[in-house]
């Protein structure tokens, strides 16, 4: 507990399967939902769970969970969903998302039927060691080309797009 208030040190990245009427971690007493994002329901390691809460604090009923948890720092910010890439099938309909801080690289995730994500490479050629800090990545659907934003800190807002080919 941070100040008297729950959930206010360092939290975990995560990526969500949003679903209607679903609710997805921040409190909203508004909505009746109350507990911050798994709570803390057992005593072992929970999904998004926040430790400063006592054990036994489930999360509120319509908590939606996450569908990835990317652990902390990686500021995962940029994402497309990869159809198109010519002579790449292993990128086909997985998710690329770009983490700025921690990895500056790009992630690839495949999701499982259910939609939550059932495996992640890291350290794909081509797709690694960003510098400056990636920050955002589209695909030219005409032609499978894969842009990556990079932002550089100096001068503040100065930016380059890039030509990434993963092999």
């Amino acid at each position: 507990m941070v100040n008297g208030k729950i959930g206010m040190k360092v939290q975990n990245d995560f990526l969500f399967k949003v679903e209607k009427n679903k609710y997805y971690g921040h409190p909203n007493p508004t909505r009746c939902e109350w507990v911050l994002n798994g709570g803390n329901p057992t005593a072992g390691k929970d999904p998004a769970e926040v430790i400063d809460y006592p054990v036994g604090t489930q999360p509120d009923p319509n908590w939606g969970g996450v569908a990835y948890d990317f652990g902390t720092h990686y500021s995962p910010n940029g994402v497309i969903e990869e159809y198109s890439l010519p002579g790449n099938n292993l990128l086909k309909n997985r998710l690329m998302v770009v983490r700025y801080s921690e990895g500056k690289d790009i992630i690839v995730l495949k999701p499982g039927p259910d939609g939550n994500i059932v495996e992640a490479q890291t350290g794909i050629t081509g797709l690694t060691n960003f510098n400056p800090s990636p920050l955002d990545l589209t695909e030219d659907r005409s032609n499978g080309n894969l842009y990556v934003a990079l932002l550089d800190e100096k001068p503040p807002g100065a930016g380059t797009l890039m030509l990434v080919r993963p092999k």
